[in-house]
């Protein structure tokens, strides 16, 4: 199993700019969204609630893919039900994996 993490630098209108984590891409209604985790920040345990869990402040960053003759481009996605979608679709594989495993 390859432990290497994909790293991925988002810059802003603004030149300001972001390390994440590549987790995953999903497909949604033939519309393709990359989920990553933010690396700045990272949190010991869950802030807002006292339960402990690591991964309960984690919050992850989907992006939709724009493909045109230039390339493929992040996109930030601006819809409230496109954005809960993507994630519901994410939130499946993941339980999908660990289905498997």
């Amino acid at each position: 199993m390859d432990n290497e993490r994909e790293i991925i630098e988002l810059t802003g209108e603004e030149g300001d700019s972001i390390k994440c984590e590549y987790l995953d891409t999903v497909l949604v209604e033939d519309n393709e969204y990359v989920v990553l985790l933010p690396l700045d920040g990272e949190a010991d345990g869950c802030d807002s609630c006292d339960c402990g869990d690591h991964e309960c402040t984690y919050e992850v960053i989907i992006m939709k893919i724009d493909k045109n003759e230039d390339g493929e481009f992040l996109i930030p996605v601006e819809d409230d039900d496109e954005l809960e979608k993507a994630f519901e679709v994410f939130m499946d594989q993941i339980d999908e994996e660990d289905d498997e495993d």
